[in-house]
């Protein structure tokens, strides 16, 4: 009795994210269609702001290399150029063109297979990545809707319920995490790679210098990220002020962890059109802002990617062939 070969199926999850990209792009296309009267004035950018956006995005990429090593370092990990600003240019080349965190995933592996780092740091790694972000960007958010009431008399409660929803799940997931790792270790035993990703987690909450390092990184990506949103919006035609900035850059980043599709391509451009609708702005300048950010971003690390494309390539498979003869990595962590 022969048995018939049974064809690999796609997971409901790539189909799912693969429908939902096709929809939102169809979606972008058809409103950029309707819209092309706003559209096309970024199709006519001075070379001046060309080359300014293209310098800041420069700048971010820079620093969020930077805050990348800092994290590696508290592995004792040696480090070259290709390892953490390479895997970091190339990752976030990924995010674009594939969803579901493939760029995470595609890091995991490459220092599972280069420096021997087991999956659960790596993964405790983009969760310390994550939860940060988020929280310094509520600061933001909230900093600016203080400046918006206090400045201009506005005061929506949209946002101001959406600022508390975040804070709260954000402080209950910390709650969660350094009480899981105590309280509720015997229950976690039964699931050892939850367990060592919540310690992996907490030992990076709980390491002052490290904790110092990220905060001048994100201090200064997030500067970086309110420059950029201050020249898109005066690209586009509404100029805003540094705390409508501020807020616009906060928000934009917050869409952009949500990536069910590659690049977000739709959700962050309905995200930004919702929040210059929520603060008496058009719809269509916030798509067109969230565009020129991505257009710029996406040129910025596909050029950077494709220059540590093969260096990157070459360091894993020679880790990948020193694992197939049973070899250990240089600096297993």
């Amino acid at each position: 009795m022969t048995e018939t070969k049974k064809r690999p199926r796609a997971g409901w999850k790539t189909l799912v994210s693969t429908a939902l990209f096709l929809v939102l792009v169809g979606l972008l296309v058809w409103y950029v269609h309707t819209h092309w009267d706003e559209m096309s004035r970024l199709l006519s950018l001075s070379p001046l702001t060309v080359a300014e956006l293209l310098a800041l995005g420069l700048c971010s990429l820079v620093i969020n290399c930077l805050y990348h090593l800092a994290i590696l370092r508290t592995y004792g990990l040696r480090l070259t150029l290709t390892d953490w600003m390479g895997v970091v240019c190339v990752s976030n080349s990924i995010a674009f063109v594939l969803p579901m965190r493939a760029d995470l995933l595609f890091s995991a592996a490459y220092y599972k297979r280069v420096k021997g780092l087991a999956y659960t740091r790596s993964i405790a790694m983009g969760a310390g990545n994550i939860v940060f972000g988020v929280g310094f960007s509520l600061v933001q958010i909230l900093i600016a809707l203080l400046c918006m009431g206090l400045i201009d008399g506005l005061w929506p409660p949209l946002l101001w319920g959406l600022l508390a929803a975040g804070s709260a799940c954000l402080g209950f997931f910390l709650f969660l995490s350094l009480r899981a790792e105590s309280g509720l270790r015997a229950k976690l035993e039964k699931h050892r790679l939850v367990a060592d990703v919540i310690r992996g987690f907490n030992a990076l909450l709980r390491n002052r210098r490290l904790l110092w390092d990220l905060l001048w990184c994100l201090m200064g990506g997030n500067l970086t990220h309110l420059l950029t949103s201050m020249v898109c919006f005066q690209a586009v035609g509404m100029p805003v002020t540094l705390y409508e900035a501020l807020f616009f850059s906060s928000v934009g980043w917050l869409a952009s962890i949500v990536a069910i599709v590659p690049g977000n391509l739709g959700l962050k451009e309905s995200v930004m059109g919702v929040a210059t609708l929520a603060v008496g702005a058009l719809f269509s300048e916030g798509v067109a802002v969230s565009l020129l950010d991505r257009a710029t971003m996406m040129v910025v690390y596909l050029f950077m990617g494709a220059v540590f494309a093969l260096p990157v390539w070459r360091r894993f498979n020679r880790g990948q062939a020193a694992a197939a003869v049973g070899e250990k990595p240089a600096n297993p962590a």
